[in-house]
């Protein structure tokens, strides 16, 4: 498991009273940790976005980025049930995934046992851009 991921924080323009109070928080971008070129990523990405948006939940931009701002991942915060987050994740091979519940964030990696870390307050990992 990566440790960085227990470090990721996360930018957003978003107004907190937007978020769901249980939501999650995935990305296409370099699957399994494989950095790929910028177009590739995007393409993932948007491919994603329209997956979600298409089951009607919402898709909410938001970059997870690390601590000193350097790696960054435009990512989407959504409401789809829990199952079918980790279905995307795996299907676009993503190690893991964030869910937020009532201000809990917690890792959810996408192993056979579906293990979690939890991080503790999402608000204190909210950067606003």
């Amino acid at each position: 498991m990566n440790p960085a991921y227990s470090e990721t924080r996360f930018l957003s323009s978003l107004d907190p009273k937007e978020i769901p109070e249980h939501a999650f928080i995935i990305t296409a971008y370099n699957p399994m940790d494989e950095k790929l070129p910028g177009r590739e990523n995007q393409k993932q990405n948007t491919i994603l976005e329209a997956i979600i948006k298409q089951d009607g939940a919402h898709c909410l931009p938001i970059i997870g980025t690390s601590k000193d701002l350097v790696h960054q991942e435009p990512s989407f915060l959504t409401d789809l049930h829990k199952t079918k987050v980790i279905e995307l994740a795996k299907q676009f091979n993503q190690r893991a995934i964030f869910e937020i519940k009532r201000d809990t964030l917690t890792i959810i990696y996408t192993d056979e046992k579906n293990s979690t870390i939890v991080l503790g307050s999402f608000q204190d990992r909210w950067i606003t851009n």
